[in-house]
């Protein structure tokens, strides 16, 4: 059921002037409105729709939840030997295709991909609901937990998402309503809950429980009831180490995504023995490696994703093993053990994840996160023709070894966060020809004092290049102006003296970037105003 606090945000002027407003958004594939249009769609295209246009999208849906809950919601056809989630993520993007939504592509390493229904499409939905052209989803999005109960006392909901709630003082009565158990979904995400209520282990039909980002420091005893969850999300909860043996009764979980802060100590969470007896999982993220676990992953041949942290020397054969019997797998993260250093994620050891030649990856393998590499890149690296991202933070990889990367033929964003200790880079980076689909290029370093030339013809289908953290560059380089595609330069921060060369009235070295349409700049000097800012303002207080 769609509440009015689907649309929250909106003012009693704006849903006026919507009510008057005629519809006539073309589609981007056909020249009908947006009604006509709309009614041409399959049935399980105008849920998708539907649903995505309830949802809260302040900054756009990202694409993994939403294909979680489309899945979790049951909005998703069913299609012989094919995955859900894959049949989903077709779903988004034919809607894409008709204009009816919007992807948004973060050209970063980051944020990732997500998806928002434009203005003008999530009225209309929400226009066809309340004029009861279309059946009304069960689902209630509340930022007000005194409306909870009332509302839910008197309406069959199956998904239910908080907003921004403290729920520490409702702790123990807020799941005490009429059809509790029959939710499907349950997202509790930024709540800064610390306990679930007892309910939560009666909630049977429950498939997706997301506590990210919340203050959560146990885990409920019933949670190994909820024989029906599907995702199950407690990335960021700080105070969690260890899953419960009740985990293991979750058999058909089918997503398991953790993650600790780094700005804690950075361990992977600690699951117990039998992991490996949840072979329905598609993805698992932040897991510790440590005490037999390495070995057991190799049962979860379905895997999709897999995020391992805490990977020494003592288990990383085992660990990569196990890998390679995950034929499936499509994104893959290793976290080296004791790569940050007193888990502050700007003063790191490095070097302790050292990868063999002899390691035969996933031949479908997308994406790749290393941290903490050391030494050279392994040969196999060269073979990783589907690669797409790549991310090399935190390590002490040789320069001669890095120069592989520019013949990875779709590889299209590159972030090297601290990866290597080289202070100049030089043309070799990229010859003529190089990282021929490459589009977002990122760059972090310590230790960078000069970037002295890229050659005409290379890096050609650059958008957008960041240079983070380079306290030390003195020069961007030569050849910067040959990449005319580029529509976004980051200098986060920038010596001052470099900055007053690059600027447009008079710097000697503003041609380098004077036909990008975008650049970002901010010095070092301003970096410190703005902490000695923050810091007497936080003595005023």
């Amino acid at each position: 059921m769609a509440s009015s606090n689907t649309t929250e945000g909106e003012t009693e002027e704006n849903r006026n002037s919507e009510e008057s407003e005629e519809v006539a958004i073309s589609c981007s594939s056909s020249s009908l409105p947006l009604e006509t249009c709309y009614g041409t769609l399959p049935d399980y295209l105008q849920h998708c729709l539907m649903y995505c246009s309830i949802l809260p999208d302040y900054h756009g849906i990202p694409k993994g939840k939403l294909i979680r809950l489309l899945v979790a919601q049951g909005l998703v056809q069913e299609k012989a030997g094919r995955i859900m989630e894959d049949v989903a993520e077709e779903n988004l993007y034919e809607l894409i295709s008709l204009g009816m939504i919007q992807l948004k592509e973060h050209h970063s390493d980051s944020r990732g991909t997500r998806f928002q229904v434009s203005s003008p499409v999530r009225e209309f939905c929400v226009r066809q609901m309340e004029e009861g052209k279309f059946k009304v989803f069960r689902v209630f999005i509340c930022s007000d937990i005194t409306q909870l109960i009332s509302h839910m006392n008197n309406h069959q909901v199956s998904s239910l998402f908080l907003l921004g709630q403290n729920l520490s003082q409702h702790e123990g009565n807020w799941l005490q309503f009429n059809g509790a158990n029959s939710l499907r979904v349950l997202d509790l995400e930024r709540t800064k809950i610390k306990t679930l209520p007892d309910e939560v282990g009666d909630m049977i039909n429950l498939l997706y429980l997301g506590l990210n980002h919340t203050d959560i420091e146990e885990l409920p005893e019933g949670l190994g009831k909820l024989k029906a969850l599907q995702t199950f999300d407690i990335r960021w909860c700080r105070h969690l180490t260890a899953l419960p043996n009740d985990v293991l009764c979750l058999v058909r979980l089918r997503h398991l995504k953790m993650f600790k802060s780094m700005y804690q100590d950075v361990h992977g969470m600690k699951p117990p023995a039998g992991i490996g007896s949840l072979n329905d999982l598609l993805t698992l993220t932040g897991i510790h490696a440590g005490g037999g676990i390495a070995e057991e992953l190799g049962n979860l041949i379905r895997l999709r994703k897999l995020g391992v942290m805490d990977v020494a020397e003592e288990n990383i054969s085992e660990l990569l093993a196990s890998i390679t019997k995950m034929s499936d797998l499509l994104s893959l993260s290793l976290e080296g053990k004791d790569t940050f250093s007193g888990g502050n994620p700007m003063t790191f050891c490095g070097g302790n994840l050292i990868l063999p030649d002899s390691f035969s990856p996933p031949p479908f393998l997308q994406k790749l996160r290393l941290e903490g590499v050391g030494g050279k890149l392994p040969t196999w690296f060269g073979s990783l023709e589907r690669l797409t991202n790549l991310r090399l933070g935190n390590s002490h990889i040789s320069e001669d070894s890095l120069l592989v990367l520019q013949l990875l033929p779709n590889l299209e964003n590159l972030s090297l966060w601290n990866a290597y200790d080289a202070k100049k880079i030089g043309k070799e980076f990229c010859c003529i020809g190089g990282f021929p689909k490459l589009q977002v290029l990122t760059i972090a370093s310590r230790v960078l004092e000069k970037w002295i030339e890229i050659e005409e013809g290379a890096l050609l289908s650059l958008k957008y290049l960041h240079l983070r953290n380079c306290l030390r560059l003195q020069m961007l380089p030569e050849g910067l102006q040959f990449l005319t595609n580029l529509e976004l330069l980051d200098l986060l921060p920038l010596p001052d003296d470099l900055a007053e060369r690059l600027k447009p009235d008079g710097g000697e070295e503003n041609y380098k970037i004077r036909h990008i349409p975008e650049v970002t700049i901010m010095t070092n000097s301003m970096v410190k105003e703005y902490a000695q800012a923050k810091r007497e303002g936080s003595q005023c207080e």
